[in-house]
């Protein structure tokens, strides 16, 4: 695991991969709690697995050296002490590291302790020296992990200094990123069009997809065209949104064709005023150079443009005023 630097940037990333490791390799997770404590201790709590998914991270515990449980490891190489608590009922198992040193242990849990997962671990002050956990940023990274996973609660506490608390739970998942977006250009409600919402499964990948015109003063494509795989942020694009920006060019094209109209619609004047959120969960995904900032997956694009251009075209179909909007927009000089 590569983490970029050692600042409090680092420490974040740090928090997410292990975070994200969770998310993506366990379906049952409600809720994660943070806590931020004095001398870069912090910790973290994971509720809602089940006994099968508690069953298999405790079996992870007696691979920590192995890349199949590479989040503890990672944590026990960057961590001065680390302790991990598993409790299945009956037992509760315990990995306790110290100096890169490591120990398991088991016993019989109390009855009023639930299933739970909680890591403590104080970050080695010779790796981060004088870094801490920079909580604000931290925040705005755990709410877009609680935006891209409807239903998660993630909850996050400051215990140094003045105590902070915050909650982040969105049931709905980006559709309401995708909302709050449009709530600070409220102006353009009334002349918003082609409002749609997509929800697919194709080839073993799950699309949510987001998108509306809507009056707004700003230049496509940034902030208003985001796109999401797993838990990150392609914020280059990539075949996700390519797929999509394809899609409505077919779908359009094909509705002029019907409509007898020729229409001239290139990706910029479709992106101008279109609100788009779009993500993908699956694996696996595969990036254009070593970062996860543009997806370069040549089938997801095409899976993605059939996918929206046949569905948006059946809209324009059954939807007059949008198919209107669309002639008139597009309509070649």
């Amino acid at each position: 695991m590569f983490l970029g630097t050692t600042n409090s940037y680092g420490i974040r990333r740090l928090l997410k991969v292990v975070i994200s490791e969770y998310l993506e390799g366990v379906t049952g997770i409600h809720t994660i709690e943070v806590t931020f404590n004095p001398d870069n201790h912090i910790s973290i709590v994971i509720s809602g697995l089940s006994t099968d998914e508690l069953e298999h991270e405790i079996a992870l515990l007696h691979h920590v050296t192995s890349p199949k449980n590479y989040k503890i490891g990672m944590l026990i190489g960057v961590s001065k002490v680390f302790l991990s608590r598993i409790v299945s009922h009956p037992d509760r198992h315990v990995l306790a590291a110290q100096a890169g040193t490591f120990e398991l242990s088991a016993a019989a849990c109390s009855p009023e302790e639930t299933d739970v997962i909680k890591l403590d671990f104080q970050l080695d002050e010779e790796i981060f020296k004088d870094s801490h956990a920079s909580y604000i940023p931290m925040n705005i990274m755990l709410q877009q992990l609680a935006y891209l996973n409807a239903g998660l609660k993630i909850i996050s506490v400051d215990n140094r200094g003045e105590l902070q608390r915050n909650v982040f739970y969105f049931k709905k998942g980006i559709k309401e990123l995708f909302n709050n977006v449009l709530e600070k250009h409220d102006y353009g409600k009334k002349d918003s069009w082609l409002a749609m919402e997509l929800k697919t499964a194709i080839n073993g990948y799950i699309y949510h997809i987001i998108f509306r015109y809507h009056y707004i003063y700003t230049n496509y494509p940034a902030p208003y065209v985001r796109a999401f795989a797993n838990n990150d942020s392609t914020k280059s694009g990539g075949s996700l949104i390519d797929g999509v920006f394809k899609g409505l060019q077919d779908a359009f094209k094909a509705i002029g064709e019907k409509e007898g109209v020729e229409l001239k619609a290139p990706r910029k004047k479709i992106g101008r005023q279109l609100v788009l959120m779009a993500s993908v969960k699956g694996e696996p995904l595969v990036y254009a150079g070593n970062s996860k900032d543009k997806l370069d997956m040549r089938a997801m694009k095409s899976d993605v443009r059939k996918y929206v251009g046949k569905v948006v075209y059946k809209h324009l179909l059954a939807h007059t005023r949008d198919r209107r909007r669309v002639l008139e927009r597009f309509k070649k000089d």
